[in-house]
């Protein structure tokens, strides 16, 4: 295999590895009882944590996909993530409904959550063309070198 190809596929693998370790996490985190953890020292509302967790599921995993693939059907690939990350998200919600005794389904945590995703969507959405440009300078100076 090419040199530049091996350069290639290490920046996708790198940003799939990114997404699922973000995702194993979200998953962890969601399931443990974090009454011994300084979680509620932190000062943010319990919401803004999922939205702002939500945000960055959504926005790796469509960042892994758009650096990954051709750029073509990109709404739908991001319409894609969204509901995944969305479906997701309610898993785990029911999850620690059923799994835990510490932790119960909260339709305002989907709700959090549903927003981070979709913001995360339109972020991607509208900062489209400069990605699509960073990635071709990415590709093109990695295949330079």
């Amino acid at each position: 295999m090419p040199k530049n190809t091996l350069k290639l596929l290490k920046v996708k693998l790198l940003f799939l590895l990114t997404a699922v370790s973000y995702t194993i996490l979200i998953l962890y985190l969601s399931l443990i009882n974090l009454a011994d953890t300084p979680v509620k020292e932190l000062g943010v509302s319990d919401k803004v944590m999922h939205g702002g967790a939500y945000f960055g599921l959504g926005l790796l995993w469509m960042l892994f996909v758009l650096f990954s693939f051709k750029e073509n059907k990109l709404f739908k690939k991001i319409l894609i993530i969204s509901v995944s990350s969305i479906a997701f998200g309610i898993f785990i919600e029911v999850l620690q409904d059923t799994l835990t005794s510490y932790r119960q389904l909260d339709l305002y945590d989907i709700f959090a959550n549903t927003l981070g995703v979709v913001l995360a969507g339109i972020v991607v959405w509208t900062l489209r063309k400069y990605l699509i440009r960073l990635k071709a300078k990415i590709n093109l100076d990695l295949m330079k070198n």
